[in-house]
């Protein structure tokens, strides 16, 4: 097992390019090794992989007790300096069969994601409804995101009329499957 070296500012970095700092740690490193998150219109606080969100970013290394802590910790709310609360805790996104078929049959649903092993009836139930569906990684990586052993399906909820939302994350899954496929090969 290989340890990832610990980010520490380094002298040369802003020579590099740019420099962030997480919330959680106050380790300083490249964007490219942390997450950054923003708080929406409504107070949640989402992340902005394609990092075009409008306001003040939060970065956080891109590790998920990192993100853990920062939710344990309200490390959110201070960097904000205002009460904010996880999107997924918030309701907006869910996992689990039971809870992705309920989001949809309220018609809150905007987008289903599906982890790699997703097949069958229940695959097949969801697609019916026509809403999208992305494939994005296995069970244990799309379970990691909700703080669970293992997740094989999701949904996210429509966040606003123009959906621009649930393009993002269509097109983060679409370039995580094309990052996945070509480092397989």
């Amino acid at each position: 097992m290989t340890v990832a070296p610990a980010m520490t500012l380094d002298p040369t970095a802003a020579a590099c390019g740019p420099v962030r700092t997480c919330i959680v740690t106050g380790d300083s490193g490249a964007p490219e090794r942390m997450i950054r998150f923003v708080v929406g219109p409504d107070g949640d606080v989402v992340p902005d992989l394609a990092r075009r969100l409008p306001g003040r970013g939060m970065w956080v290394r891109a590790e998920r007790s990192a993100v853990e802590q920062a939710v344990a910790k309200k490390a959110f709310s201070r960097a904000a300096r205002a009460a904010v609360e996880a999107a997924r805790r918030a309701g907006r996104a869910v996992a689990g069969f039971v809870r992705v078929e309920q989001m949809v049959g309220q018609r809150r649903a905007g987008l289903v994601i599906v982890a790699s092993e997703a097949d069958g009836d229940g695959l097949a139930k969801l697609a019916a409804t026509g809403l999208p569906i992305e494939r994005l990684g296995d069970a244990a990586a799309l379970g990691g995101v909700f703080g669970r052993e293992q997740a094989v399906y999701a949904a996210v909820a429509r966040d606003d009329a123009s959906g621009r939302f649930i393009q993002r994350i269509a097109g983060g899954a679409a370039r995580w499957r094309l990052y996945r496929s070509n480092g397989a090969g």
